[in-house]
């Protein structure tokens, strides 16, 4: 199966979220299970789904509930730990797939369980695991009777379903553990009355949690739900301690704290003001579990909206002659208006966190991203947004190197912009400078800089000024600055006496000394070109107004 289109990959969301709604209305654990493999099997089109649950104690992993499969003894199927395919998913490591399970020999097999999947007819196979706080409940699997190699897409999607699946079967399973707790504490008068309540509100916490994380994923909303419950201001922080949400007005000093992680993934702290009773702790665990699971959530829909916006991206680049309305209709939906001027800004993400910075960029709004190999690329409508993001880099000690093109008035025109501002993005690269170059300023020379950084600035790219330059080195003079001026003002001995406030016999004297030097015809065609361009190009890679040599 071929990458999804963006139609088809908002379609995957809209799945997404009416599986979740669908799943979340029922309580009966093997209705959330039914649900599941139902909807997985239809979303992929593959001949059986199965969701298993894992058996730590016995290290092994059984079948709970499957869709298309006909033997009894697949649909009662127990597969040992590490071993197989659904024996190596249901760890809660990684997903895994084969595309000929009885002729694969990287699997462990287990004879018993090879008749059993002949029986079936299964040959492809994939799964991803179902994991909620770190803890493995299971796997999800899809199967096929005929090979298959499911693309990464396809993993991905199963995946993300099984995140909610995940979530929905978690949510059942607790409840259902939590009633049976209620029904023993409401039969046994000795433990009192303020445990029980102490479930009751956590069995109500857990319905608008959970509700708030399926409908929309928002940490503001969770962290409400959970300051109500608890009666306590609650503030998530960030891994680096800065606030990423809070309830309360001021900062809050100090206060019970618990932490915030997902998939072995600290992702910061949750702390509330003031706790009425140690039993709240429990409450206060779960909200975080929930504000964890709302941050999984809001970052995967990032991510696919980051994948969806370098798609389209990249196919305007690839398409100048697409349809003005098809161009036009993607960029409306990331809140840029048609005909609105546009802006290319090539950018290097830099080294460390490259994720943080790309979501602190996101997070300026007004932009259209795609992400490349070694390079971020924007196209903005915004004409302060580059120096937005110069002062974003500043305050996070962040090094801006970037290549800007534009404004352009027709979309039609984005891929020849981003040419250009990748061309000065390469000067900055093959200066091993940071800041921001407009592509405008360099002209033909970033092309020249970002073709020398390929392989550094070669000496012959100057050889045709070398004796002006060792000439200035060796008698303290500046007569490249001179030729330089020179050729820049058209030949005007007046501006270049001007702009060095010399006389202007002085310019003349140096000009003839330059002839000598540089030969006769230096400032006319066809050298003229080569030793304009050789004096550009060192006094850009000087760093100074003067030039000066290049050569190693």
């Amino acid at each position: 199966m071929a990458s999804m289109s963006p139609r088809s990959r908002e379609e995957l969301l809209r799945i997404l979220l009416d599986t979740a709604t669908d799943i979340a209305a029922l309580d009966d654990v093997e209705d959330v299970l039914q649900a599941i493999v139902r909807r997985t099997r239809s979303l992929l089109g593959t001949d059986m789904a199965y969701i298993s649950f894992t058996d730590l104690e016995n290290a092994e992993t059984y079948i709970r509930q499957s869709d298309g499969v006909t033997t009894h003894g697949y649909r009662t199927l127990r597969q040992p730990l590490h071993t197989g395919v659904l024996g190596e998913i249901a760890t809660g490591v990684a997903p895994a797939q084969t595309s000929d399970y009885l002729a694969d020999d990287a699997l462990s097999h287990v004879p018993r369980i090879d008749e059993i999947v002949r029986a079936e007819g299964v040959r492809a196979i994939m799964g991803v695991p179902l994991t909620v706080g770190g803890r493995a409940l299971g796997a999800l699997v899809v199967a096929e009777r005929h090979t298959r190699t499911f693309t990464p897409d396809e993993v991905s999607d199963v995946d993300s379903l099984g995140r909610h699946a995940a979530v929905a079967l978690d949510k059942s399973m607790r409840f259902a553990e939590l009633s049976r707790t209620a029904d023993d504490l409401a039969q046994e008068k000795d433990r009192g009355a303020a445990q029980l309540d102490l479930i009751s509100r956590m069995v109500s916490l857990d319905g608008e949690l959970i509700d708030a994380v399926i409908h929309a994923p928002d940490v503001a909303r969770i962290l409400d739900i959970g300051a109500r419950a608890l009666s306590s201001d609650l503030e998530l922080r960030g891994r680096d301690g800065t606030v990423i949400a809070t309830t309360a007005r001021t900062p809050i000093p100090a206060g019970d704290e618990v932490g915030v992680s997902a998939r072995g993934e600290v992702l910061g702290a949750l702390v509330a003001s003031q706790l009425r009773e140690p039993a709240e702790r429990s409450l206060l665990e779960r909200v975080a579990a929930h504000v964890a699971l709302a941050l999984v959530v809001r970052r995967a829909q990032d991510e696919a909206d980051l994948r969806l916006q370098t798609e389209v991206l990249g196919d305007l680049l690839d398409r100048p002659d697409a349809p003005r309305e098809h161009l036009e209709r993607w960029l409306r939906r990331w809140g840029i208006a048609p005909g609105a001027p546009l802006r290319v800004v090539v950018l290097d993400p830099g080294t460390g966190d490259r994720d943080e910075r790309v979501r602190v960029l996101r997070a300026l709004g007004g932009v259209v991203m795609a992400a490349h190999d070694d390079h971020l690329c924007f196209a903005t409508p915004d004409s302060d947004w580059i120096a937005r993001a110069e002062q974003l880099f500043r305050s996070h000690g962040w090094e801006l190197r970037a290549g800007v093109a534009g404004p352009i008035d027709d979309v039609g025109g984005l891929a020849d912009a981003h040419a250009r501002a990748q061309l000065a993005y390469g000067s900055l690269s093959a200066l091993s400078r940071a800041g921001v170059v407009d592509a405008a300023d360099l002209g033909m020379l970033s092309a020249l800089l970002d073709l020398a950084g390929r392989g550094g600035i070669p000496g012959s790219m100057t050889a045709q000024i070398d004796p002006l330059l060792d000439y200035d080195e060796g008698h303290g003079t500046a007569l490249a600055r001179t030729a330089f001026l020179y050729l820049e003002s058209d030949g005007s001995v007046e501006r270049v006496a001007l702009a060095l406030r010399v006389h202007r016999n002085t310019v003349r004297q140096r000009l003839e000394r330059i002839g000598r030097v540089l030969g006769a015809g230096w400032d006319a065609s066809p050298r003229r070109l080569e030793i304009h361009l050789a004096l550009h190009l060192a006094r850009v890679t000087s760093g100074d107004s003067a030039p000066v040599s290049t050569r190693r």
